[in-house]
C-alpha cells in the first residue's frame, strides 16, 4: 500500500476521484434545487441523464483505475488477480451504467403505473362529480387512506393539492401541471379535460366517459399482446426442452449401444 501512495500517478488519480465526487454532489444538489423550486417531482430531462452518464463513466473509470493500480502495486497474482478484475468490472458496470440510468428506469416504471391507474382515477372522479362534490374535496378524499397499489397516483394527487395550497391554483389545473411533469400522456389528457371543464364551468362527464372507454380499450389490447408474447415464449421454452430431451435420449442410446456392442465384441 505504501508503494501505491508513492507511485507517480497517485495524486492525479486522487484528484480525479475528488473531482468526480464533487461533480456528482453538484448534480444531486441541482436536482434537489429544481425539486424545491418547482414544488413537485418531474421526470428526468435528457440533459440530466446525459450528465449523469458522463459523471458515472468518469467516476467508474477513476475507481476502477485506482483498484487495478492498487492490485498492480501490491503484486496481486493468481486467483486474487482474477477476483480483483471481476470486482473492478462489476464496479464499473454498477457505477457507470446502473446508477446513472436508475432515475430514467424509475420514471419509466412510474409512467407505466400511472397509465395503469388512470382508468380507476377517471371512474372515481366521474362518481364524485356526479355527486356534486368539489374538486379539492374529491382529491383530498382520494389520498385520505393510503393504499399500496394506489401509491403512484396518490403521490401525484398529493403534490397537486400541495400546489393548490402554495400557488393558489385550481385543483384540476394543479393536477394537469403535475401530470405534465410526470410525462404520462394518458393522465395528461384526462387532466386537460378536467382543467378545461373546471375553468369553463361545463360538464365533463361525457369527455371522461370517452377517455375511460379509450383507456380500457388500450389496456385490454396491451393485456392481449402481453398474453400472446408470454404464450409464444412458453411455447419456445417447451420446444427447446423437447429438442434437448430428444437429443439427450438419442445420445444416451447411441453411447449405451456402442458400449454394449464393444462389450459384446
Amino acid at each position: 500500500m505504501i508503494d501505491l501512495l508513492l507511485t507517480p500517478g497517485a495524486p492525479f488519480f486522487a484528484l480525479s476521484a475528488a473531482g468526480a465526487t464533487l461533480a456528482a454532489l453538484g448534480l444531486a444538489r441541482i436536482e434537489r434545487a429544481r425539486l424545491l423550486l418547482a414544488g413537485f417531482r418531474s421526470s428526468p430531462a435528457g440533459g440530466t441523464i446525459a450528465a449523469r452518464m458522463a459523471l458515472g463513466q468518469l467516476a467508474a473509470a477513476t475507481l476502477v483505475g485506482l483498484l487495478l493500480l492498487a492490485g498492480y502495486a501490491g503484486g496481486v497474482a493468481g486467483t486474487a488477480r482474477t477476483l480483483l478484475i471481476s470486482t473492478a468490472l462489476g464496479l464499473y458496470l454498477y457505477i457507470g451504467l446502473v446508477l446513472p440510468r436508475r432515475p430514467l428506469v424509475q420514471a419509466k416504471r412510474e409512467r407505466h403505473d400511472l397509465r395503469r391507474l388512470t382508468p380507476g382515477l377517471v371512474s372515481y372522479v366521474r362518481v364524485a362529480l356526479a355527486g356534486y362534490e368539489a374538486p379539492a374535496s374529491l382529491l383530498g378524499r382520494y389520498i385520505a387512506r393510503p393504499q399500496r397499489h394506489l401509491l403512484p397516483m396518490q403521490a401525484v394527487v398529493a403534490e397537486s393539492l400541495a400546489l393548490v395550497r402554495e400557488r393558489r391554483l385550481r385543483p384540476f389545473d394543479a393536477l394537469r401541471t403535475v401530470a405534465r411533469a410526470r410525462g404520462c400522456q394518458e393522465l395528461v389528457d384526462v387532466a386537460e379535460a378536467l382543467a378545461q371543464a373546471e375553468a369553463e364551468g361545463t360538464d365533463v362527464q361525457t369527455a371522461l366517459a370517452a377517455h375511460e372507454a379509450t383507456l380500457e380499450a388500450i389496456m385490454r389490447d396491451e393485456f392481449t399482446r402481453m398474453m400472446k408474447r408470454r404464450t409464444l415464449w412458453l411455447l419456445l421454452v417447451v420446444a427447446a426442452s423437447l429438442v434437448v430431451g430428444i437429443l439427450g435420449n438419442l445420445l444416451y442410446v447411441m453411447v449405451g449401444g456402442s458400449l454394449l456392442m464393444s462389450g459384446g465384441l
